[in-house]
């Protein structure tokens, strides 16, 4: 089966590289879903086995009006969502078909690779700008991306089931 897309004429390259990605986030999460959740039971409850959150979001430097910028987010494995400062307080939760796709995501993501490419820029910190590290949990280990250490690759399964999932609680680069 083919699939074409007609091409918009007259929009902006930033409205249809965004409209792309939506679509490969709709097509990844529909694959990803089906594979991910055929194992599942049915129900509300969601738990995966393993320690500790599946995914770690922080925001270092910049400064605001009170200090630091510096903020976490969190998902654990029963897919709530909190600011790592109190997990007893949680900012909501991710539905189950979107957890089961970002796992999925995480566990066939090659992070050696993602880490590969050196950042060669200026780190937004030097001019009160913020950086993003990722902490993914993998197995038994934690795979660590810093967006001042590796030049990522914002357009990979994993970042884009990131956003898919999180959206509403952290910044997700511009394409």
């Amino acid at each position: 089966m083919s699939m074409t897309f007609a091409r918009p004429r007259g929009l902006p390259f930033r409205v249809r590289l965004r409209a792309r990605l939506i679509r490969l986030v709709l097509l990844f999460s529909a694959f990803a879903s089906i594979g991910a959740l055929a194992g599942c039971r049915a129900g509300t409850d969601l738990v995966v086995p393993g320690t500790g959150p599946l995914l770690t979001v922080r925001l270092e430097g910049g400064m605001c009006m009170d200090g630091p910028c510096d903020s976490a987010v969190v998902l654990e494995r029963d897919g709530r969502v909190h600011d790592g400062k109190t997990p007893e307080g949680s900012l909501g939760s991710v539905s189950a078909q979107a957890y089961a796709a970002l796992d999925a995501a995480i566990q066939t993501t090659d992070f050696a690779a993602m880490r590969a490419k050196p950042f060669i820029g200026e780190c937004p910190i030097a001019f009160d700008g913020q950086k993003q590290i990722f902490e993914f949990s993998l197995g038994g280990t934690i795979e660590r991306l810093d967006s001042c250490e590796s030049e990522l690759d914002w357009s990979s399964p994993v970042f884009i089931t990131m956003v898919a999932a999180l959206g509403e609680w952290i910044q997700a680069p511009l394409f």
